[in-house]
């Protein structure tokens, strides 16, 4: 069962993460999550580092 102040509040959370971007803006977040995830694998050793810098570059 959800109140209706729960409502409420899930739909002004919803209003917040509600963001518009135009086709730049796409690309260039497309581009860091795609480093972000490459610099975790290589955290988390699945990617060595010249498999990292080489994704990166590929990236840049």
């Amino acid at each position: 069962m959800v109140l209706e102040t729960d409502k409420n509040n899930l739909t002004e959370k919803e209003k917040l993460m509600n963001i518009t971007l135009d086709a730049t803006q796409q690309k260039e977040l497309k581009k860091m999550l795609k480093c972000g995830i490459y610099k975790e694998l290589h955290k988390r050793d699945v990617l060595t580092d010249t498999q990292l810098n080489s994704l990166l570059e590929r990236n840049s």
